[in-house]
């Protein structure tokens, strides 16, 4: 599952949805100091732990896409 491989393989902690929403989304959130490289590496880590689940995912896709909206 998404929250378990963040979680143990990248040290990403995210959390799954509630009530109505459990298991249909995840939630990707922060506490304390965050930069931009933080983004990057969230970002990245999820692209691979849905890859390595065998979803369909163009790996860099969602990297290109934060560092153009990061690069102002």
């Amino acid at each position: 599952d998404v929250v378990k491989v963040m979680r143990e393989k990248y040290g990403i902690t995210i959390a799954g949805g509630q009530g109505h929403a459990k298991g249909k989304i995840f939630r990707i959130a922060h506490l304390g100091y965050v930069d931009q490289f933080d983004v990057i590496t969230a970002v990245s880590a999820l692209e691979m732990t849905l890859h390595e689940l065998g979803y369909h995912v163009e790996l860099g896709k969602g990297i290109r896409a934060a560092l153009e909206v990061l690069k102002d």
